[in-house]
C-alpha cells in the first residue's frame, strides 16, 4: 500500500531534502526508495544524490520519467534504459532531459559492467543487453543449457523472436514453458515476445492451460 504521506513528513522533504541522501529519507520514513522518489518528483524535489529537480506539471513525460526512477531504483536496468531514452526521444523541456540524460548515464555506467565470469546466464544478459546478440545465444547454446534450464532456453527464445527466427523462439519458448509453467506468462508481457504473439502460428503459446 502507498504511503500517507502527513503535513509534517512534507515540510521535512521541503526542508532537509537536498541535504539528505534518498536511502537516509527512506529510513526515516520507513518505505522504500522507490516511493520517496516517487514523492520528491511529485513535489518538484529532489534529494542530495538526486540528478536534478523536475518542476514540470502536465507533462505527461514526467510520469515516464518517474517510472524511469522507479525502475532504476530497482535495479531493473533495462526497464530504466527505455524509459528514459524514450523522455530524451519526445520531451522538449530542458529539465526532464537533463535528468533524463543524467540517469541514463547512471543506467548505461551498469550495464556495461561485464558480471562475473562464473554466473553463465548473467553473462548471456549482459552481452544481451549490449546487443551482442549472437555472443548471447553463444552462452545460452554453450553445453546444452537451453534444453537443461528454463532461464536460458527463455532467453535464447527471446533473442531469436527479437533476430525474426520465430520457428526456433518458439521451440525454445515451449521447452521452458515444460520446464517452468511460469514462463508462459513472463512471456505474455515480456515486450522482447512481441513478435512472437502477433504471429498466428503461435498463439497457443500464450494461452493460459486448461
Amino acid at each position: 500500500m502507498a504511503k500517507r504521506w502527513k503535513s509534517e513528513e512534507i515540510t521535512y522533504l521541503k526542508r532537509y531534502a537536498k541535504i539528505r541522501l534518498t536511502s537516509e529519507l527512506a529510513e526515516r520514513f520507513k518505505v522504500d526508495a522507490e516511493e520517496v522518489t516517487e514523492k520528491l518528483t511529485a513535489l518538484g524535489l529532489a534529494s542530495k544524490d538526486s540528478v536534478v529537480e523536475i518542476r514540470i506539471e502536465h507533462d505527461p513525460l514526467v510520469k515516464v520519467y518517474t517510472r524511469g526512477s522507479r525502475a532504476l531504483y530497482g535495479k531493473k536496468w533495462r526497464e530504466a534504459k527505455k524509459l528514459f531514452e524514450e523522455v530524451l526521444a519526445e520531451s522538449d523541456q530542458p529539465e526532464l532531459r537533463l535528468g533524463a540524460q543524467k540517469y541514463l548515464e547512471v543506467v548505461e555506467r551498469h550495464l556495461s559492467k561485464p558480471p562475473a565470469a562464473d554466473d553463465p546466464f548473467l553473462l548471456a544478459v549482459f552481452e544481451r543487453n549490449r546487443g551482442n546478440l549472437d555472443e548471447a545465444l553463444d552462452i545460452c547454446n554453450r553445453g546444452g543449457r537451453t534444453g537443461k534450464d528454463d532461464k536460458f532456453a527463455y532467453l535464447a527464445s527471446a533473442i531469436y523472436t527479437l533476430q525474426g527466427n520465430l520457428e526456433k523462439a518458439a521451440g525454445l519458448l515451449e521447452t521452458a514453458i515444460a520446464m517452468d509453467p511460469k514462463n508462459r506468462v513472463h512471456a505474455s508481457y515480456d515486450s522482447d515476445f512481441e513478435a512472437l504473439r502477433e504471429a498466428d502460428d503461435f498463439a497457443d503459446l500464450f494461452e493460459a492451460a486448461d
